[in-house]
């Protein structure tokens, strides 16, 4: 497994992105590839430890610094999300947008990677953010770790409410809460599994008893490494089955 770092050109500046690919001995490109997309605390140690698992299950994975107009390398300690809450006030539907199309073309593009088989990965903001995408940018699956703003546009944010939207996304969507979640209650998830039903949109929703918000990260107070575990191994045979399904 390698390690790079990237700057993409954006219409709002110059974006990094954190990649890793896959050990050319033990797997053969070109690669399926996944978009990974951070929490409200930048590409951190587990941001880029989630890419590294995925290169070495065999993805190209590429995180993006959604924070990038306000700084570059910007990483804020879990304990201080005063400090994240005015840098994601900067952002919008469309910078996320502008961010996710500046990343899925990189990996596109990129002459080891399949491009028939790209997918999201994101986790709160990022889960959010890996929803978007998949409304609005041709991938072949996405998977979302609590995300928040599906059902409504939290007051003082310039992103949020997907559920006009969810109608048009355009491949199999794995959503994945915690029952604990205060951020996200029952009603939304519910909401959110009712539009999709009604759009006929192929979808699996999974709640793991007793996970609260943050629970698959292993440096946060919230992590439960049983629900953790099973859901990465969960996340993994989503990928493979549906990845695997565009080239049938």
């Amino acid at each position: 497994m390698k390690t790079h770092s990237t700057t993409l050109t954006t219409a709002d500046g110059p974006m990094a992105v954190h990649w890793a690919e896959p050990d050319a001995e033990e797997f053969r490109p070109p690669y399926p590839a996944v978009i990974v997309y951070q929490e409200a605390f930048g590409v951190n140690r587990h941001i880029r430890s989630v890419c590294a698992r995925l290169a070495g299950a065999g993805y190209v994975a590429a995180a993006p610094e959604l924070f990038h107009r306000h700084s570059a390398g910007l990483e804020i300690d879990y304990a201080d999300f005063a400090k994240a809450l005015p840098v994601l006030q900067e952002l919008t539907t469309d910078r996320l947008l502008m961010d996710a199309t500046a990343v899925r073309a990189f990996l596109a593009e990129h002459p080891q990677v399949d491009a028939r088989r790209l997918a999201a990965l994101g986790f709160c903001l990022g889960g959010f953010t890996s929803v978007l995408t998949a409304c609005h940018l041709p991938l072949a699956a996405a998977v979302s770790f609590y995300g928040g703003g599906l059902v409504r546009r939290r007051e003082g944010f310039g992103f949020g409410n997907l559920l006009d939207e969810l109608a048009r996304a355009g491949c199999p969507l794995l959503l994945i809460y915690g029952s604990k979640d205060s951020s996200i209650p029952p009603a939304d998830i519910e909401a959110v599994r009712d539009r999709l039903n009604a759009a006929r949109k192929p979808h699996e929703i999974e709640i793991y008893r007793e996970a609260p918000h943050g629970f698959f990260c292993e440096d946060r107070s919230a992590y439960q490494p049983g629900a953790a575990q099973t859901a990465w191994y969960r996340t993994l045979h989503w990928l493979e089955e549906q990845l695997d399904q565009t080239l049938r």
